[in-house]
Formats: structure tokens, sequence, C-alpha cells
């Protein structure tokens, strides 16, 4: 299957997938599970991305629905980890493919 022929349900699973990643708030909480290179608590990442816990808990479940994060129950609280090689990956060419493009518009104003 070539990338030019995706199925209807590819499809929909992509949109899913960057519809997820399309809100700064979950952005920041990917941002911080990758830098803690640990699994946090939602607490701890309602702190650490200024955000409240209701806040917090809707981003997580949205990222967990979409593949991007994995609950893991441990005692009275979850703790949450990035889905690797994945969201390092996705986060990496995207932030190459950004400062590709504020190199160029610098590059054409100057």
């Amino acid at each position: 299957m070539t990338q030019r022929s995706l199925p209807e349900p590819t499809i929909t699973e992509v949109s899913r997938l960057f519809r997820a990643l399309s809100e700064e708030p979950r952005l920041r909480i990917l941002r911080a599970l990758l830098e803690a290179g640990e699994p946090l608590p939602q607490k701890a990442l309602a702190e650490l991305c200024g955000l409240s816990q209701a806040n917090a808990s809707r981003h997580l479940l949205q990222l967990a629905e979409a593949g991007l994060v994995t609950r893991e129950p441990r005692g009275n609280l979850a703790l949450f980890r990035p889905v690797l090689p994945l969201v390092a990956e996705v986060c990496d060419l995207v932030c190459a493919h950004v400062a590709r493009r504020i190199t160029a518009t610098y590059q054409a104003i100057v």
C-alpha cells in the first residue's frame, strides 16, 4: 500500500491522530512527558502545563484515545507516558519542518 492509496478507515484514524495533535495544551502535555523521561501523574502534568485538573484530564483522555499516550494505573493514581517512538518521531518531524519554514521566512525578508 502506498501513501497515496490510503483506505477510508486509515484516513479516519490519521485524522483522529492529527485532531489530537491540534490543541496547544496537548502538545504541552506531550512535551512534558518526553522531557520527563518517565511516566507522570495527571496532577504533575496539569501543574507543568499550567492546566486545571479537569482540563488536563480531558486532554489526556483525547491523547490516550488517539493512541499517543498510555495510562498505567498505580494504586490510587494513574501515570501517563508517551507512546514511543511514535510521539518523539512525530514531534521531531514537525519541529524540523517548522524550523525550516521559520528559516526560509527569515531569509526571504533579509
